[in-house]
């Protein structure tokens, strides 16, 4: 009796996990601003659909790139640019809520289509979860509350037809929040295999680039090792812990909370711009009506007014309302949407990219100086030892396997430790590291083979009798050439030798 009790109320939990009914409040709030930032990217795009997703350029199927052919259909320029205006004005409806289901059925396939027609610019791991979210958007009813679509309703029924919000099944809200964990357990589970994430090389050569946009401050954080290290044992315990937190009362406002500032974090330190307001974007769809409930009355409570944000949807249902009652909204939707389709492959043709109706003809490929393209197929000159060297620095504290601090000056007593970090890829080196007083003269010299997949090397020197108070460079050395040098001075007095005692004579 106790078993088929126990397993009625796991059944019966697990019901109420995906198919309780709440007004869709986060998933309408998903639906706007997903949207909006997926569509950023994809309308800078537009002036080069004819370069990137028609057959009069150059598109790169993500098939192609795994051995599958071109299954996907490449278009005329023309057609190509029309569906390309319809999946933007698809998008636009869905944020503000019109046709909603339409909108999405139509706006997801052609979102994904183009996305997997340009696998080196437009397919990247934003896109990839915003279309599993796109998917989950267009299977729930995220347009009916906070739309146009909810604001025709309310006019056509009355004000006491529509004063209770609908309710639906959460289930879809439930799956946004699945992929989530899944993501970030995934991504854990990549990170503890990878050695460089934890000793910190993988995050400094990220934020030194400039691979996404500019980043100042990741390039300053990059040098501080310790807090490399330590964001990157946080980040790890965090996406392991995001599944098991993400559901409990007081677990989800820390998942939630720290998942936030963990992509704010991206976007300052390391340029990315989309990516975490997508990620932030599906946060919301943790949102439920209690916590709906709660922002409203804390809103409320503060006097901030809030009836200016729904201007632009009512705005637009006024003008929609206007429409002859003998034309359906579909209809509408449909007409609209065509009319986009010819406006955007007549910009296309307008836009010219390629400079056919130009008074000179179409732009000419210009010729490649000779010594710049060998030296980008095969280029014979020789990488210098010093390019094989990220940095060289002195301390005495080690976190993690990286040099914690930077110092020039030491004690006696101290250990001196000289860490170097290494450029990936290289080959088996043999690296030494020297100890020069103020004249140039060697006083002690050490070296270590460092294998090609080692990026970093230690070399550890006791401040002993050896040296006596003074200045001193510390010299990196491969290959027999130096690298880089850095000086340091040795303060203090040299420990005093134990004495010796007496010899007993006969």
């Amino acid at each position: 009796m106790k078993t088929t009790t126990s397993g009625t109320s796991w059944f019966g939990g697990l019901k109420a996990f995906f198919f309780a009914e709440q007004s869709p409040y986060g998933l309408a709030l998903v639906r706007m601003f997903l949207t909006s930032v997926a569509l950023v990217p994809m309308i800078r795009r537009f002036p080069r659909v004819r370069e990137l997703f028609s057959s009069d350029g150059a598109p790169q199927q993500l098939a192609e790139l795994f051995g599958q052919g071109r299954p996907l259909p490449e278009l005329p320029p023309a057609f190509a640019a029309a569906l390309y205006g319809v999946m933007i004005f698809a998008m636009i409806c869905g944020v503000f809520g019109f046709r909603t289901r339409m909108a999405f059925l139509i706006g997801t396939p052609l979102y994904l289509y183009f996305n997997l027609l340009d696998a080196v610019s437009t397919m990247t791991k934003y896109s990839v979860m915003a279309s599993h979210m796109f998917l989950m958007l267009t299977l729930s009813n995220c347009g009916s509350v906070w739309s146009i679509d909810a604001i025709l309703r309310r006019w056509k029924e009355g004000p006491a037809a529509t004063a209770i919000p609908p309710r639906f099944p959460v289930w879809p809200a439930r799956l946004i929040q699945i992929l989530f964990c899944f993501v970030y357990f995934g991504a854990a589970i990549t990170k503890i295999q990878t050695q460089a994430f934890f000793t910190g090389e993988q995050m400094r050569y990220w934020m030194l680039s400039n691979w996404n946009y500019s980043n100042p401050f990741g390039e300053v954080l990059a040098m501080w090792t310790p807090v490399l290290l330590t964001c990157g044992y946080i980040t790890v315990v965090w996406e392991i812990t995001f599944p098991f937190l993400a559901w409990r009362p007081a677990g989800r406002y820390f998942a939630l909370g720290v998942g936030i500032l963990f992509h704010m974090m991206t976007w300052i330190t390391l340029g990315l711009y989309i990516f975490p307001l997508i990620c932030i974007s599906g946060y919301l769809s943790f949102l439920m009506e209690d916590d709906i409930v709660a922002i409203r009355r804390f809103v409320h409570r503060l006097r901030i007014p809030t009836s200016m944000l729904g201007f632009p949807r009512f705005a637009i249902a006024r003008m929609i309302e206007m429409r002859p009652q003998s034309v359906p909204s579909s209809i509408l939707w449909i007409g609209l949407a065509v009319l986009v389709a010819v406006a955007s492959a007549e910009a296309d043709y307008r836009i010219d990219v390629y400079g056919i109706r130009s008074n000179n003809g179409p732009l000419a490929l210009r010729k490649i100086d000779s010594r710049e393209a060998l030296a980008m197929i095969n280029n014979p000159k020789p990488l210098r030892e010093k390019d094989k060297f990220f940095s060289f620095d002195i301390g005495n504290m080690m976190v993690g396997g990286q040099l914690g601090n930077r110092r020039n000056t030491f004690e006696f007593g101290d250990t001196i430790i000289a860490h170097c970090n290494i450029n990936p890829p290289h080959e088996d080196m043999w690296v030494d590291c020297a100890v020069e007083d103020s004249d140039g003269r060697i006083v002690d010299s050490s070296g270590q083979y460092v294998t090609r997949e080692q990026l970093f090397a230690n070399f550890n020197y006791d401040a002993g009798n050896k040296l006596v108070p003074g200045d001193y460079w510390m010299v990196l050395k491969s290959s027999g050439n130096e690298v880089a040098r850095r000086p340091f001075t040795l303060t203090g007095q040299p420990q005093a030798l134990p004495t010796m005692s007496d010899f007993v004579t006969n």
